[in-house]
């Protein structure tokens, strides 16, 4: 299964593994030659003279757990993830190891090599471990979620939500339902305007940008509306969003120490009360859902609902996997909203004239008072062009990751044990 990755790799110069140093190597990898040490030895007939070991997981430079947390906390790139990636690839490279705590990771940070990593990842792809996650999960009697969840699983729950959430006949029937949220957002942003500073400043638009985000989303996930965009935001919907903040802050601090530590950490025990509360409120609003649903059908009317109804009524998901589907579907779907919007309208701002040919696409599409439709979004390329150009400078998340489960991996002419997380990220230039 390696052995085309790995003749390539060859032929580019990839160091093979002198017959002194294979005992070493697999006894790193479980006292056992793994597939790719067994291939790298095929390949070698005899001692070459002037070929170096093969390099491994040990060799690669890279910050210690001290650097790193001196980089996070002392230097303050905590909340600015993605330049700290721009500096260390200057500093070590397009692939260098990192230590979070007890997690080690290896950074690659140029197209290559990430083609490299993703043509030898495994039938199901695994993004992260997720330990933090997949623990509560376990400790709350949870089911996984797309995030969370791994292999056949993964894949089982991704074919049932997929159809609804992204092929595009299904994604225009939201239409109306995100329209009439607009429509609400445009009218709350003109009354924090009026009542602001001078009738001219909105006061932090990015959080006005995350309710608007968020009330989206619900609307079309949990078919109900949040109140984000009322005058007075509802108490509970405050805390909720609240919640969702608390637990992206506090997953990377839980993270950086080992699972046993978890226990008696703070932060571990605000991370299980963000989730207790995120479960909680979810649970309500499925179970709100039901009632409607179990109300129709006993009144003998027609049972009318989009992605929350469509879940319930296929039986392809428990109500408790559905659960879980719809909290994380809900985490992915806020920031990645609101962030991507906050940068395009920070550049449009200082582009005035890209701002110009824009509305002229828009309005030349919908003159008026025309509300636009999935139909006409397509007749807006430039439209696209801004969207895909902001995605581009700045990603709804700073890296991804891969982690091999399968098979032992050869990237950048690094031999990788399997279990080996890769972070993907091409941060060739800083933005």
């Amino acid at each position: 299964m390696l052995r085309r990755p790995l003749l390539t790799a060859t032929k580019r110069g990839a160091s093979l593994l002198p017959r002194d140093d294979a005992t070493k190597v697999a006894a790193a990898a479980g006292g056992a030659p793994s597939m790719l040490l067994a291939e790298l030895r095929r390949h070698q007939t005899s001692p070459a003279v002037g070929v170096d070991k093969v390099k491994t997981l040990d060799d690669l430079g890279g910050p210690s757990f001290l650097t790193t947390l001196n980089w996070l906390f002392l230097k303050g790139y905590f909340k600015k993830t993605q330049q700290l990636q721009i500096e260390h690839r200057n500093i070590y490279g397009p692939i260098w190891k990192s230590k979070y705590g007890p997690l080690v990771v290896v950074n690659v940070a140029s197209a290559d090599l990430i083609e490299q990593v993703l043509r030898q990842e495994g039938k199901y792809p695994v993004r992260s471990q997720m330990p933090h996650w997949r623990s509560y999960r376990e400790l709350r009697s949870k089911s996984h979620g797309p995030l969370t969840e791994l292999g056949a699983k993964w894949q089982r729950i991704r074919s049932i939500l997929n159809p609804r959430m992204l092929k595009p006949v299904h994604v225009s029937s939201y239409t109306n339902t995100l329209n009439d949220v607009v429509t609400d957002f445009i009218e709350r942003i003109s009354w924090l305007r009026a009542t602001g500073d001078q009738g001219i400043t909105v006061n932090d638009l990015t959080g006005e940008l995350y309710k608007f985000a968020f009330e989206g989303i619900c609307s079309v996930l949990f078919e109900a509306r949040m109140g984000c965009m009322n005058e007075v935001v509802p108490e509970e919907t405050q805390k909720f969003i609240f919640s969702v903040g608390e637990m992206f802050r506090l997953s990377p601090i839980v993270v950086l120490f080992p699972k046993v530590f978890w226990p008696y950490l703070p932060a571990w025990k605000q991370f299980v009360a963000t989730w207790d509360h995120l479960f909680s409120v979810a649970e309500d609003l499925v179970k709100k859902k039901m009632e409607e649903i179990q109300q129709d059908v006993e009144t003998n009317k027609e049972v009318e609902g989009a992605y929350l109804t469509h879940l319930l009524l296929s039986d392809q998901m428990t109500v408790t996997e559905i659960l879980g589907s719809m909290t994380e579907l809900l985490l992915a779907g806020v920031d990645t909203t609101s962030n991507t919007i906050s940068w395009a309208l920070y550049h449009l701002a200082k582009e005035p004239e890209i701002q110009t040919k824009l509305y002229r696409e828009v309005i030349d599409v919908c003159p008026g008072d025309k509300v636009p439709t999935s139909s006409d979004i397509s007749q807006m390329p430039y439209l696209k062009a801004v969207i895909r150009e902001t995605l581009r400078l700045y990603p709804v998340v700073p890296s991804n990751a891969r982690v091999t489960v399968e098979n032992d991996i050869i990237v950048g002419g690094y031999v990788f044990q399997k279990q080996t997380t890769s972070l993907i990220s091409d941060r060739s230039k800083s933005v």
